[in-house]
């Protein structure tokens, strides 16, 4: 499907213009009309299933990338049976553009752009699981105007998974370019990267590209010597990118930083990968028809699907084996022989065409591959804690209860189930928080004593059938209870008559309360992750200001503050963050959220907390009332209140980028304060 000018995705991309075609798809360029910049977009058509669950499993990944000669993926989506990658736009020439302009370039600056690269390719590489990128090329690689290399379009990148086979991959390669592995049903991995990586430098330095990997590793051709196309090129560099073009993979680099070290470094020498050892046959050492051999890179039996004729070419003279595939098959009885030409030579005396002599290759062991397989979940739980506690008015009555529901991934997409209520009886059960262990949950309630307005409780839930516990039984409005990471204290606000918030703080057992705040109206108090200080909002002169507290070291003696609390960022005279809501740190304390009100709007943010309000990332740009924000114990997901439906507040979840937003509570009624356990209950 070609995308015409002024189409409108998602009610916020606007096509501009094509920016690209091939075989996986388009690439074309958009205006977020959310953010009001330009932005790339990637579409792909594929009816498949399974390929839709790939593609928002790899999506989210891709996503989460920060690197700096990588466009960062802003948002991801389908729409029928189409993919959408909304990437960077990235200004500036392709490697193409500019060897068509310039011709071949300067060895000096072809090792810059490759060190940048590099850098990039690494980082993919050493993510868990590593990513493989799969279409490095010169039409792949901008160079921006101010000099900085960019690898842009992950159409086709994929992550490493247990036993993964690229059995959808033969769409995905550019001839010349991509590895023999990379053809038919191969693994791929970060070595067939380093291929397409020295291949690209190929055609930089020579303006030629490189001969199909394939026909080389049929033995229908050869690589035409660098030196030969340009004699300007050390030897040193000549050796080390085809060294990494080798046909065979465990003839490449064993990383793309040691391919780099030999292209700048004429002495270095690599060790022999430690993924495999190489068994190089003697000159007087016989290789029998019936011994043994383990493939390689050699060519399974589905790569006929993939290449039709090029498989035949060598007049049904190559042996293909269809148990195994790629570099990690299994070991064969059967040797893979290839001819020693291309076409039968001819006997002169007779005419009669002879056929061409067939030698074995080399025996040779595979990179470890006898790894079990195994099944990925059908349901895979998001943010590396438990379930997530909230506010809500979903089971019988009116009154506000205290529920807990799961979230995962199923199929690729955020969902909710095992929605579970906690507490029961009159009155609203309300700001759920765990305990660290994930045992316990503090929220607020009214208090048995009328005079007491709300109390905290607690409730133990590794205890089945145990029933809350008033921890504080006081005069006015307790609210907002908060664990510290060390599970020695819980802070809390209470609201006195005046309607003056001031935070406590007082042991699990609800004894030894201490005030900590003086006369200023404090409260939303959160833990630093080593208990050391205290977070809050600080209501003065009409404005919420986010507020730290420090306590005394050596020994630590709760309360004993510092003699005025100070602000969080000090960088304006009314702070950086804006009207500060509500707000929540993440479990190291490296992040912070918080809601963002002006006017009727109310807005999240995402913030590095080190930053002081100097890095803001909108989050939800939309008028909708978004609050609450409560991050995952990994830092990857929010999960927050929005009101969503016709005002009635329900419970959402995206990445802590702002991507995959769902709404996950569909009920006619209310769901909001959610709270993330930090671990799984034992």
């Amino acid at each position: 499907m070609d995308l015409s000018p002024d189409t409108l995705l998602r009610s916020r991309y606007r096509i501009v213009r094509p920016l690209g075609k091939g075989g996986m798809g388009a690439v074309y360029l958009a205006f977020d009309n959310s953010l009001e910049i330009e932005v790339a977009v990637k579409y792909n058509k594929n009816d498949s299933e399974e390929a839709t669950s790939q593609f928002l499993r790899e999506a989210r990944i891709l996503a989460a990338l920060r690197q700096p000669n990588l466009p960062r993926v802003i948002d991801y989506f389908i729409e029928g049976q189409d993919q959408y990658l909304v990437m960077d736009y990235v200004p500036g020439e392709t490697f193409d553009d500019i060897l068509e302009k310039d011709g071949p370039q300067p060895l000096e600056h072809i090792l810059e752009w490759t060190q940048q690269l590099v850098n990039a390719l690494a980082y993919l590489h050493r993510q868990d699981p590593p990513i493989t990128h799969r279409d490095i090329k010169p039409a792949n690689i901008k160079v921006t105007p101010d000099g900085q290399v960019m690898l842009v379009d992950f159409g086709i990148a994929k992550i490493a998974e247990t036993a993964q086979m690229t059995a959808t991959g033969a769409r995905g390669y550019t001839t010349g370019y991509a590895p023999p592995e990379q053809y038919g049903s191969a693994r791929t991995g970060p070595y067939s990267d380093q291929y397409a990586l020295a291949a690209t430098l190929y055609k930089l330095l020579s303006n030629q590209k490189p001969t199909d990997g394939v026909q080389r590793a049929l033995g229908e051709a050869v690589l035409t010597p660098l030196n030969l196309l340009n004699p300007n090129i050390p030897a040193h560099v000549v050796e080390a990118i085809e060294k990494a073009m080798s046909p065979r993979i465990q003839e490449r680099y064993e990383s793309v930083n040691a391919f780099m070290q030999a292209l700048t470094d004429p002495s270095f020498k690599p060790e022999t990968p430690h993924m495999e050892t190489v068994h190089r046959p003697a000159a007087d050492e016989p290789i029998t028809a019936g011994q043994k051999k383990r493939k390689g890179w050699v060519l399974p039996a589905l790569l006929i699907s993939g290449l039709g004729a090029i498989g035949l070419l060598a007049g049904g003279y190559f042996l293909l084996n269809g148990q195994g595939v790629g570099p990690f098959a299994s070991p064969t009885e059967t040797p893979l022989v290839v001819p020693t030409q291309a076409v039968a030579a001819v006997d002169p005396a007779t005419s009669t065409p002879v056929p061409p002599t067939l030698t074995p290759l080399p025996t040779h062991t595979p990179y470890p591959t006898d790894i079990p397989a195994t099944p990925t979940p059908a349901v895979q739980m998001i943010g590396d804690g438990g379930l997530i506690a909230f506010s809500s008015d979903r089971g019988e009555g009116d009154d506000l209860q205290i529920w807990t529901m799961r979230v995962s991934l199923q199929e690729g997409l955020v969902t909710a189930d095992q929605f579970t209520q906690r507490t029961f009886g009159e009155g609203d059960k309300v700001q759920p928080a765990w305990s660290p262990d994930g045992t316990k949950l503090a929220f607020v309630a009214p208090s048995s004593d009328p005079q007491n307005g709300t109390d905290i409780y607690m409730l133990d839930l590794s205890v089945e059938g145990k029933v809350p516990v008033n921890l504080t039984a006081r005069r006015g409005d307790d609210n907002h209870p908060a664990w510290s990471p060390d599970g020695k204290w819980i802070a809390f606000a209470n609201q006195n008559q005046a309607g003056t918030n001031l935070i406590y703080v007082m042991n699990p057992a609800g004894t030894d309360q201490r005030k900590v705040s003086t006369s200023y109206d404090e409260s939303r108090p959160q833990w630093s992750a080593d208990s050391k200080k205290l977070v809050f909002v600080r209501y003065a002169s009409d404005h919420r200001y986010l507020f730290e507290q420090a306590w005394q070291e050596a020994p630590l003696v709760y309360p004993t503050p510092y003699p005025t609390a100070r602000a969080y960022d000090v960088g304006a005279f009314f702070g950086r963050l804006g009207q500060v809501m509500d707000f929540s740190l993440s479990l190291d304390g490296e992040l912070l959220t918080y809601t963002e009100v002006k006017g009727r709007v109310q807005r999240i943010y995402v913030s590095p907390y080190k930053s002081r309000g100097s890095e803001l990332n909108l989050l939800t740009s939309d008028d909708t009332l978004n609050r609450q924000p409560e991050i995952s114990p990994d830092k990857q997901w929010l999960v927050f209140t929005s009101e969503y439906d016709a005002g009635k507040p329900g419970l959402t979840v995206m990445t802590t980028t702002g991507l995959m937003r769902t709404d996950v509570t569909e009920h006619d009624g209310i769901d909001q304060e959610p709270a993330w356990q930090p671990v799984a209950m034992p």
